[in-house]
């Protein structure tokens, strides 16, 4: 199918080894009486993950696998079974058909098929009692006991199902975008049996979270993976997701989620998926308009100038209230001129290893806001140097701005200092 995963072919008894370790402290489980049972008549061992992985789903196809020594006469191998402590029955018995010889324990080994009944409740606990026969009448009998589990699940949150990481619309998403998808795992669910009744379900554990993209009709191309996102309970995540670079403008484009369970099954994956909308892809939104502006500090200057408005594009009056005063001149030193912000706008200052000139004159919103979410926004610019280059988040908004310095004049000998600036925004 097309999400499906590649699963590796289990080695059919490299888990006997570990079994195998533990043959001479071995206690024999107790028999019902329905079983006659004759003391040591030859070695019969299952595999040993049948222990550890407790949880199987309606219809599910356990991988049973039975061990014994080459030199047993095997007559038969009978499968049992009780439901719930009350029903009981024989689902099979099977004669000796192609076993092979498993390379590390060197033992005979046949895989029993036994299937999880599709009728059964869920939390429903069943016991599976696997008899080797042997020819001289003896028999021994190995236990395995599960609940029975819902396959995994996976949808989109019902409340706000996908963040544009960009601050962006959907329909100004472009190549290289982040979008954030908020996913819901076994909605409802829990990993253990209660020990009171209730009304939540059991869920089979997840083994991983992958996610695809896909363009237009092609086949979708994994990009990531979580390991064991849930052990089967409720889980609620957030994945970020990019627009793969090489997407044409037009082109559109969905992701695709998909929960992989325990990987024990031979014949089902258990695979559950979502996708999500199709987006279709745009040209990147270009911060189209350039501003201009300055701030100053020191004895002399006006108190007006001290801060700037940067959706307004001109400074603001010293007895306006700071909830605009995005930029402020805060102390004027012979050697530093220092900004910071009034209100709620944040900041982040380009690294030296992007600010070549075309970071500034061609970055876009698009680029701008996917930067702005990747790093932590401060509220203090530092020293102003010519040439420093801010990313900048506007308050109350997600719009983004990118502002350069480009002038410094320090307040030396008790003179005005002042800083020019010119930013870009939408």
């Amino acid at each position: 199918m097309l999400y499906s995963r590649l699963f590796t072919n289990l080695r059919l008894f490299a888990l006997l080894c570990l079994v195998a370790c533990g043959l001479a402290s071995c206690e024999k489980e107790p028999v019902d009486t329905y079983y006659q049972l004759q003391s040591e008549p030859g070695l019969a061992l299952i595999n040993s993950n049948l222990t550890t992985i407790t949880r199987y789903a309606p219809g599910e196809t356990i991988p049973v696998v039975v061990g014994y020594n080459q030199t047993d006469a095997i007559r038969d191998f009978t499968v049992f079974q009780v439901v719930a402590n009350q029903d009981s029955m024989i689902v099979g018995t099977y004669p000796v058909s192609n076993p092979t010889v498993d390379p590390t324990s060197r033992l005979m080994v046949q895989a029993i098929p036994y299937v999880v009944p599709a009728n059964l409740a869920n939390k429903t606990a069943v016991r599976v009692d696997v008899t080797t026969n042997f020819a001289n009448g003896g028999s021994r009998m190995r236990r395995f006991t599960y609940n029975v589990a819902s396959a995994p699940t996976i949808k989109l949150a019902a409340t706000s199902p996908v963040t544009y990481r960009n601050g962006l619309a959907a329909t100004a998403q472009s190549a290289g975008d982040l979008i954030g998808y908020s996913l819901v795992l076994n909605e409802g669910g829990i990993a253990t049996v209660p020990t009171t009744p209730t009304t939540s379900t059991l869920f089979k554990a997840i083994d991983s979270l992958s996610y695809f993209y896909q363009i237009g009709t092609q086949t979708p191309v994994r990009i990531g993976s979580i390991r064991n996102p849930t052990t089967g309970a409720a889980n609620a995540r957030t994945v970020d997701v990019r627009i793969p670079t090489t997407v044409p403008v037009g082109q559109p484009v969905r992701f695709v989620f998909a929960t992989y369970a325990q990987p024990t099954a031979i014949s089902q994956p258990y695979v559950a998926f979502v996708t999500t909308p199709t987006l279709t892809t745009v040209a990147p939104t270009l911060l189209s308009s350039t501003r201009r502006g300055a701030v100053s500090f020191g004895p002399g200057s006006s108190p007006d100038s001290l801060a700037f408005n940067l959706k307004l594009g001109q400074n603001e009056p010293a007895a306006n209230a700071a909830t605009a005063k995005d930029l402020v001149a805060t102390g004027s030193t012979a050697t530093s001129i220092t900004l910071s912000v009034g209100n709620t706008t944040r900041v982040f200052q380009v690294p030296t290893s992007l600010v070549p000139a075309t970071y500034y004159t061609q970055s876009s919103a698009n680029t701008v806001g996917n930067f702005v979410y990747q790093n932590t926004l401060v509220s203090d610019l530092g020293s102003a140097t010519v040439g420093n280059v801010y990313a900048i988040k506007v308050r109350g908004t997600a719009e983004v701005m990118l502002l350069r310095i480009t002038g410094v004049r320090l307040g030396t000998n008790g003179s005005i200092g002042r800083v020019k600036f010119e930013y870009r925004s939408l």
